[in-house]
């Protein structure tokens, strides 16, 4: 339920709005109303409402999945918007090398732009989700993203001790190399060792601003969907998970198994 949760805390925190339990019904609406605004199907909005009612029964509060307007709000959706098949388009290296392009002139300093082609790269070459290595807030300090002390460069290849995810129920971790790229094309290694030179020298997220904040989930989609916009693409059709599923249909394309795509 870690992800559901963090999705909800980025959103309130976003929105200037009371993080601490009970969440008031009013929260738990203009959160539905968002997730509705990007697209998200009813099926995944019931298992975030499932997430926040199990937090908040386990703290000893009401189940705000119970909620009258909650209940008709989610069925009105259902019957508007019946199940569709997901329509998230990939981001192919050649749209990522777009990206890294308009970085510059979408990210408002070069830190931003250095700091957002780093995670960009990183979630594209890495297949990574997202929350693997993006914090669920700017004030975020679960430890579930991607940490400074997670990271190692050497002079031909990025690793990354992956400490939790999806697929690693009992957190064993994993270890994953990512390695440099001839010259000319785009490359973790040199992302990775290009943000790390201006990056503040602090333990915590990987991924932080200037100020020590963490870069958010919600800030990455933000800007990414700024920069697609700006390349003449259908913002809305793209999401952060687009990133692992243009980075499986590229090792598809090179001959990787599925079983080595997962």
């Amino acid at each position: 339920w870690e992800m559901p949760w963090s999705t909800l805390a980025s959103f309130l925190e976003n929105a200037g709005l009371p993080t601490a339990f009970p969440i008031p019904e009013a929260s738990v609406l203009r959160f539905l109303t968002e997730l509705q605004d990007r697209g998200m199907s009813v099926r995944s909005m019931r298992i975030q409402m499932a997430a926040l009612s199990f937090f908040s029964k386990s703290l000893g509060f009401g189940d705000p999945g119970a909620s009258f307007l909650v209940r008709r709000l989610l069925a009105g959706w259902e019957r508007l918007f019946p199940h569709q098949p997901d329509t998230r388009r990939p981001i192919t290296l050649a749209i990522l090398n777009s990206l890294c392009v308009q970085l510059q002139y979408t990210c408002t300093s070069e830190y931003e732009a250095i700091l957002f082609k780093a995670a960009f790269v990183l979630a594209f070459f890495g297949a990574f989700r997202s929350c693997e290595f993006l914090a669920a807030s700017r004030s975020d300090a679960s430890g579930l993203a991607l940490a400074r002390s997670d990271v190692l460069i050497t002079d031909q290849a990025l690793l990354i001790q992956l400490r939790r995810s999806k697929t690693d129920q009992t957190t064993r971790g994993t270890e994953i190399v990512l390695n440099a790229a001839p010259a000319g094309q785009l490359c973790p290694v040199a992302a990775m060792r290009a943000f790390l030179e201006v990056r503040p020298r602090v333990a915590g997220n990987l991924f932080i601003h200037v100020d020590g904040s963490c870069l958010s989930r919600y800030q990455f989609l933000g800007v990414l969907r700024t920069c697609l916009a700006a390349r003449g693409h259908q913002a809305a059709s793209f999401g952060i998970h687009s990133f692992r599923i243009g980075a499986a249909t590229q090792a598809a394309h090179q001959g990787f198994s599925a079983e080595q795509v997962r």
